[in-house]
């Protein structure tokens, strides 16, 4: 039977349907953070948005990433899950799930 490889390929096509969707945020220092409770918020170019929730997976690991950033003066993406995400609108409800920084 062929039901192996259809199974397969139609998880690695679910999969790679939510690895596309996401909207990187374009590059820029990171001009503030802030920590309110559990909740981690930062701007980047005039804009506050969250960054993840404390007890989240990967969330501790995005803010270190994000202050050792601010403190060099570099340059950070930051991308959220969603394809139609407004980088240019304060967003204390969606949370980050990638921080890319930059020599």
């Amino acid at each position: 039977m062929k039901i192996i490889p259809i199974i397969s390929l139609l998880t690695s096509v679910l999969f790679s349907q939510s690895v596309i969707a996401r909207t990187d945020c374009p590059a820029a220092p990171i001009q503030n953070i802030q920590i309110e409770g559990s909740i981690v918020l930062y701007q980047q170019s005039g804009i506050w948005r969250r960054l993840g929730v404390l007890t989240d997976v990967g969330t501790k690991e995005r803010y270190s990433a994000l202050l050792s950033a601010q403190m060099a003066g570099k340059n950070v993406m930051i991308a959220y899950p969603a394809d139609n995400y407004n980088c240019n609108a304060t967003n204390y409800k969606d949370s980050a799930f990638i921080v890319r920084t930059y020599n």
